[in-house]
């Protein structure tokens, strides 16, 4: 006969030492068990360097990745066996049934590690079972990643908690359902990524989005695939951008036009612009949401062929690039400047600003004189 070990009951001096001495699943798989626990184990400190969360049909899995580069999984069977598994690396470290909902397993492990958002939250597939409504607990995503065809559930959901998605779809799934990307795009998103993944090369003129559907982005960062807009659509956004009757929070994006755009092609792609080329800098640098953005491609064959500066009557300035595999990349400079890089933030407005601020103080200390 086994004794039950009063642990949560030691006094204070006594109780943090031993859980100080825990392995790092013992104190995760302790974490789950009350709130008691839980608060002592937030005591010390452990913070994760981040969290992402799949759901793949009935299995919601979770990582966990710390500072040191330990990782913690868990998969959590929803409907099916009802079972929690708890992972160090590959390999199992216990298993128990499951008697709560998903989330009310993430967000302890989320509280204790520190943790306020998930960093990915990836849907890869849904169940015909009913799987979604344990999402109404989910805190704050960074980036959600959609495998299949976004549901109208989970856009309800999720979009609400999330400030960027990246839509990964085929040709078959997307094909009927373009009105849950307009959805998506009319979203106060940060960021809103369409990954294609091609079934044929010859463009689906079914998967076709209006000029419209463009212009109704607010998204701050878009990414886009080929088979959306045609060159003239883009063109036509330019101009928008031109007038500022388009997305004002634009400060990047990226449209696959095709493979080779030819010279006939860039001049539709600049019309009416007043575009003036600029020599070509491999090492030319953005900020988009606050990172450093470089023009990249995961093929080694793209490169930039060509650069062009376009600036609006208010003075705001953007810069289109174009590479050899028809890429248009947009660059929406953060405020109206004489540099050709905006890199760093713009010292100029500082300086002034700390100008006035010191002859106010200047003339205040006058007074007392």
């Amino acid at each position: 006969m086994t004794t039950v070990f009063p642990l949560l009951r030691l006094p204070y001096l006594v109780l943090m030492p031993i859980l100080e001495q825990m392995e790092l699943m013992e104190k995760i798989s302790l974490s789950i068990l009350s709130k008691r626990a839980r608060m002592f184990l937030k005591l010390l400190k452990m913070k994760c360097e981040h969290i992402n969360l799949k759901l793949n049909g009935d299995r919601l899995e979770m990582t966990v990745v710390f500072n040191n580069s330990e990782e913690l999984k868990m998969d959590m069977y929803i409907y099916r066996t009802k079972e929690i598994g708890l992972k160090y690396g590959h390999d199992y470290i216990s298993r128990w049934p499951g008697t709560l909902t998903p989330m009310d397993y993430v967000l302890p492990i989320m509280d204790v590690t520190h943790c306020s958002s998930i960093k990915q939250f990836t849907i890869a597939s849904v169940s015909k079972y009913d799987t979604l409504s344990f999402l109404a607990k989910l805190p704050k995503i960074n980036e959600v990643i959609v495998e299949e065809s976004p549901l109208p559930k989970v856009l309800k959901i999720i979009l609400p908690v999330s400030s960027a998605v990246t839509i990964i779809f085929t040709i078959s799934v997307y094909a009927d359902k373009p009105k849950y990307l307009r959805e998506i795009f009319k979203g106060n998103l940060d960021a809103v990524t369409v990954r294609e993944y091609r079934v044929s090369i010859m463009p689906n003129r079914d998967m076709m989005l209006s000029p419209n559907d463009l212009r109704m982005t607010n998204a701050k960062m878009l990414s886009l695939p080929c088979t959306f807009f045609k060159v003239k659509d883009v063109n036509r956004y330019f101009k928008l951008w031109m007038k500022k009757k388009c997305n004002d929070r634009l400060e990047y994006l990226r449209v696959t036009t095709g493979r080779w755009l030819k010279k006939i092609k860039i001049n539709k792609l600049l019309k009416g612009l007043n575009a003036v080329q600029i020599p070509i800098r491999t090492d030319k640098t953005f900020r988009v949401l606050g990172n450093i953005k470089q023009f990249n491609s995961e093929d080694s064959n793209e490169e930039i062929t060509s650069e062009f500066d376009i600036t609006r009557a208010d003075g705001r300035q953007a810069t289109i690039r174009i590479s050899n595999f028809g890429t248009v990349c947009f660059y929406v400079w953060p405020e109206s400047t004489d540099d050709t890089t905006n890199i760093e933030p713009n010292q100029s407005s500082f300086t002034r600003k700390f100008s006035r601020l010191s002859s106010f103080y200047n003339s205040f200390i006058e007074r007392f004189k």
